[in-house]
């Protein structure tokens, strides 16, 4: 996979122009995203001046000192390079990380200056969201879909994103980040500050209760991404941790071993009945 650094191309401009992505033929591809959230040479200064963005600038130098390392021992664990590209860039106070797909593409947006990130923090993450793209383009996956995964625009991807899908993609995101680096703490793995982390472990009785009576109804297990859903002091994602636990579960022994897990990563939904327990 590509890794672009925008973050240094920022850091370097004493004053940015309006049309910088634009002008710049490696960024250019950003110029409509960047529209769309509403950046502009003075909130992208705003940002990377503040006191909060200055004191993450070592992190985030650090972690590009590592990137390409991270993606290609992803890379390695999966057999494959990956399409799309890695953008590392400004988190803006926003954003830690997130992968965007349309018509057979992906963006994967890294905020390596977000405020609750380290080095270890980043490496989870873009376990994570590189094994989001790996599944995507597992033939088996979308092949319901009918069509070519080129010819799926982003609109059709999003609508055919079942719970069952959201889980399965998440779960499994979680547990290879966990087995590929198994010296970084469980909690970080799920974006857990320790006490967070503590009381999912001391409640997976009312989380598998839960979660197991929103997929028997509605299922909307992305109401569990805030905070609460289950009850006093429960985190966000919830829903993250029980669909690891769950996959845990089911790969036993198997659950730290690269190559069942990406095995499991090229299965469409439909194969998960822990997952589909609408009557």
């Amino acid at each position: 996979m590509k890794v672009v650094d925008l973050y240094t191309a920022l850091q370097a401009q004493d004053d940015i122009e309006v049309d910088f992505f634009e002008r710049n033929a490696e960024f250019r591809f950003f110029a409509d995203t960047a529209r769309n959230w509403g950046l502009n040479p003075k909130s992208i200064r705003q940002w990377m001046r503040s006191a909060v963005a200055r004191g993450k600038q070592g992190n985030a130098f650090a972690y590009l000192g590592e990137s390409r390392a991270v993606v290609d021992r992803v890379e390695s664990a999966f057999g494959r390079e990956l399409p799309g590209v890695l953008v590392l860039l400004p988190s803006f106070g926003d954003f830690d990380g997130f992968a965007r797909y349309d018509s057979g593409h992906h963006q994967v947006m890294l905020g390596i200056d977000f405020p609750d990130s380290d080095v270890d923090y980043l490496k989870a993450l873009t376990a994570h969201e590189l094994s989001h793209v790996y599944r995507d383009h597992a033939p088996r996956v979308w092949e319901h879909l009918g069509k070519p995964l080129s010819e799926v625009k982003r609109s059709e991807y999003l609508e055919a994103g079942t719970a069952a899908e959201h889980l399965v993609s998440e779960g499994l995101a979680t547990l290879f980040s966990s087995a590929l680096f198994p010296e970084i703490p469980p909690s970080v793995h799920h974006y857990y500050e320790p006490d967070e982390w503590e009381w999912c472990e001391a409640h997976p009785n009312e989380i598998d209760q839960a979660l197991t009576e929103c997929l028997r109804g509605d299922e909307d297990v992305w109401s569990f991404y805030g905070e609460g859903r289950v009850g006093r002091g429960s985190p966000s994602r919830l829903q993250y941790y029980w669909a690891a636990r769950k996959l845990r579960e089911l790969l036993g022994d198997s659950a730290t071993n690269i190559r069942a897990l990406v095995e499991l990563h090229e299965k469409p939904a439909a194969d998960f009945s822990i997952f589909n327990l609408k009557v």
